[in-house]
């Protein structure tokens, strides 16, 4: 049939209105599908346009919009090691609790110019011609999903109860677990999966990996920036077995950080030291305002920034040998490819918080509670000193003390990065308890010195009791199991 032209435009008019009317009504829901990104502009970039390096190019869409940028980065003339650290002033007699210690080599013997030149070079050699590009590998990633590298006795543990209380929070995220060769059977595998769903595996060491890394070292940080890398998901977070989110991870995604940034890096309780070479490396004046970076969990969008990962992958897999004299694996190697490639990255408005124990006089923090992205909420709870503890004084806090996460300790500055508190890794020899058994060893602890200590249910509230739910005590029952046996438990 035949429509006369006025009716045919008023049925089209009314048809654009229904349409109009449903986008609107169900804009939300439609956002919360995929994230939308436009097509690579036509628009030349800033970069483009000016032969310099884009001072927001956290913002540039897509991975392959940095490519001009990349190319005026590589072109910036070279800092020296005395420019470099000339930016960090801190006053003499200011305690500065910088990662390793006055006496190490770099430290006291810095590196020449015409070292940090070659290895300046070197990068710049591998970001402009080395790289696998986008196009080849774009097809490979969607969605979000949290990425855990695991495999021996202990991360399995671990990682249980980080998977019961994902499961508690109603999240909906997937998990993708990477592990390396045989370390992961299938029944572990079954067992993993029968806690939480949706779920799967990657193993490190196949073929079909997009990069290829060895497990050859005493820790082997590069199997996390590979596992970034390799992972199916646009929009990894990736987080430690020994990190319990407190918050469902899925809401941090819509936080104003990560949706400016699309990513997140948090921080850890060290500075760099002026004399660093990775400071001259990547061309990035000293900053007195930065913590380390602590990767117990991390958010990094791979659509924009897959060049970025490849360089953080390849300072930790390729170049660790080198890196890893000063820069503490995985960790600061992101870090420093943001710097090197001139971006910012997302951080989150408060500094992390140290929870522990309190006994005697003596605090002993052994978990870092980190932040929300955007407020003063616990998002991750990263006990990377309960695994260093002596099973002994867990059971006594627990038994005696009526909780092992009793106290925090969390400063007043924790907004103002540039202010320098007094903390620094101590060992607690628990003088304070009459008699040790045999195997006891000092625990080391996070300890903030000018900070009173706090009641830990003020900020996080039952979390000893929900600790204890989740299964968190394992070893401690394992422990006891091997006593029983007549083992060693410490």
């Amino acid at each position: 049939m035949i429509f006369p032209r006025r009716p045919r435009l008023l049925a089209t008019v009314a048809l654009a209105c229904l349409i109009a009317l449903f986008t609107f009504g169900n804009r939300d829901t439609l956002a919360n599908v995929r994230t939308k990104y436009s097509p690579l502009s036509k628009t030349p970039t800033y970069s483009q346009k000016t032969g310099r390096p884009d001072p927001a190019a956290h913002r540039l869409p897509w991975a392959d919009s940095f490519r001009a940028h990349f190319g005026a980065v590589t072109r910036l003339k070279g800092l020296t090691m005395a420019e470099a650290k000339k930016t960090c002033h801190w006053p003499e007699g200011q305690y500065v609790n910088f990662q390793y210690g006055p006496d190490t080599e770099w430290v006291v013997t810095e590196r020449s110019d015409d070292e940090i030149a070659s290895r300046r070079k070197l990068w710049h050699d591998y970001v402009m011609g080395q790289m696998i590009p986008w196009e080849n590998v774009k097809r490979r990633f969607q969605g979000r999903g949290i990425v855990v590298t695991a495999g021996n006795h202990d991360t399995v543990m671990r990682l249980k109860v980080v998977l019961r209380r994902l499961k508690k929070l109603g999240s909906r995220l997937p998990v993708e677990i990477h592990y390396w060769d045989d370390e992961m059977t299938e029944a572990t595998m079954k067992e993993l999966a029968a806690l939480y769903q949706p779920m799967s595996f990657n193993d490190l060491a196949a073929p079909d990996n997009i990069i290829h890394v060895k497990k050859d070292r005493y820790i082997n940080y590069q199997l996390k920036s590979a596992s970034l890398v390799n992972s199916r998901f646009a929009e990894p977070l990736l987080l430690d077995s020994d990190n319990i989110p407190v918050l469902d991870p899925a809401t941090l995604y819509d936080s104003r950080v990560y949706q400016e940034y699309r990513t997140v890096f948090w921080p850890d309780i060290a500075r760099s030291w002026p004399q660093n070479p990775a400071w001259a490396i990547t061309d990035t004046p000293c900053r007195m305002d930065e913590y380390e970076q602590e990767s117990g969990q991390l958010m990094v969008d791979k659509r924009r920034y897959w060049y970025h990962l490849q360089l953080a992958a390849w300072l930790n897999n390729e170049q660790g040998a080198y890196y890893n004299a000063f820069l503490l694996g995985d960790k600061d190697m992101f870090r420093f490819a943001w710097h090197a490639l001139k971006t910012d990255y997302g951080r989150p408005r408060k500094w992390l918080t140290s929870v522990g124990t309190l006994n005697g006089g003596v605090y002993c923090g052994h978990t870092f509670a980190q932040h929300h992205p955007d407020d003063a909420r616990v998002a991750f709870m990263h006990g990377g000193l309960t695994k260093q503890v002596s099973l002994e004084m867990m059971r006594w806090n627990r038994e005696e003390k009526g909780a092992y996460f009793r106290h925090y300790k969390r400063a007043p500055s924790d907004e103002d990065p540039l202010v320098s508190v007094h903390v620094d890794i101590v060992f607690d020899g628990a003088s304070y308890k009459a008699s040790h058994e045999e195997g006891f060893h000092a625990a080391m602890c996070t300890e903030m010195k000018d900070v009173k200590a706090g009641d830990l249910d003020e900020i996080l509230p039952g979390w000893e009791k929900e600790y204890e739910e989740l299964g968190g005590y394992w070893m401690l029952e394992q422990g006891e199991g091997k006593k029983a046996k007549g083992g060693q438990v410490n």
